[in-house]
C-alpha cells in the first residue's frame, strides 16, 4: 500500500511504502532496517525465530532458505542483503550509493566486502563451533576475520574517515552492524575504525533501528 503523510507541504509531500523485514535484532537484517530508516520509509518487524531459536513458517513460506534479511514490499520478495541494500539505495536516491562511475564502483565493492567477505568469515565461526570443531579450527577462522578488520583499519586511517573517504556509503552501514556481533575481546578494532562506528551509530536512523529491534550497541566503546 502507498499512503502520503500530510504533514507536509504539498511542494514537498513525501510517499511512502509499507514494507515488512524478516528480522533477527543486531543481526545483518539490521542493516537493511536502516536503510529503511534512511529512506523515510515505514517498516513493521517480523520474527524470522519463533521461542524455540527454529525459522518461523512465514519466513520459511517467503524465504525457502530461512536466511535473513527477507524484504517484503506487497507481492514482491526480495533476498540478499547487498542486493536488497543496492536496491533500496537506488529507488530513493540515497547519498549512501553513488549513482554511477568510480564513486560507485567503490561504494559496492566496500559492500560487498562486508557482505561477502566479512560477513562469511563470522559464519564460518559459528559453524564450525555449532558442529563440534576443535578450538584451533575456531581461532584460525576467527584469525580470518581479524585480517579483514586489521585491513580496513589500515584503509581508513590512508582513506578514512568512511570507508569511500569524506561521507559514508551503505558499506559503512554494514560494517558497523557487523563490528556489534562479537562478544568483547574476541576482535581488536582499531581508532579509526571505532571513531566510523560511533559516527554511524550517532545517525538518527541508526538511533531508531538501536531502539526498535533493543540492541545495545557495545562495540565503539
Amino acid at each position: 500500500c502507498e499512503y502520503v503523510i500530510d504533514k507536509f507541504p504539498s511542494s514537498n509531500k513525501r510517499t511512502y511504502k509499507m514494507y515488512s523485514l524478516f528480522s533477527i535484532p543486531g543481526s545483518c537484517s539490521m542493516a537493511v532496517h536502516i536503510i529503511l530508516n534512511e529512506a523515510g520509509q515505514k517498516v513493521t518487524l517480523m520474527p524470522a525465530r519463533d521461542s524455540n531459536g527454529q525459522n518461523t513458517p512465514e519466513l520459511m513460506k517467503a524465504n525457502p532458505r530461512g536466511q535473513v534479511p527477507t524484504l517484503i514490499e506487497g507481492d514482491k520478495i526480495m533476498v540478499e542483503g547487498g542486493a536488497i541494500i543496492t536496491s533500496l539505495c537506488d529507488k530513493y536516491n540515497l547519498d549512501l550509493m553513488p549513482k554511477d562511475g568510480a564513486a560507485r564502483a567503490q561504494a559496492l565493492q566496500w559492500l560487498m566486502v562486508c557482505n561477502a567477505s566479512l560477513h562469511p568469515a563470522y559464519s564460518r565461526t559459528n559453524f564450525i563451533r555449532r558442529n563440534g570443531g576443535s578450538e584451533e579450527l575456531v581461532k584460525a577462522s576467527r584469525a580470518g576475520a581479524q585480517a579483514i578488520w586489521d585491513q580496513i583499519e589500515t584503509h581508513l586511517k590512508a582513506n578514512g574517515p568512511y570507508l569511500c573517504g569524506a561521507k559514508p556509503t551503505a558499506g559503512d552501514v554494514l560494517l558497523t552492524v557487523i563490528g556489534n556481533w562479537a562478544d568483547k575481546g574476541v576482535y581488536t578494532y582499531g581508532a579509526k575504525t571505532k571513531e566510523l562506528f560511533k559516527a554511524m551509530i550517532a545517525r538518527p536512523a541508526y538511533q531508531k533501528a538501536l531502539k526498535d529491534e533493543a540492541v545495545e550497541y557495545k562495540a565503539a566503546a
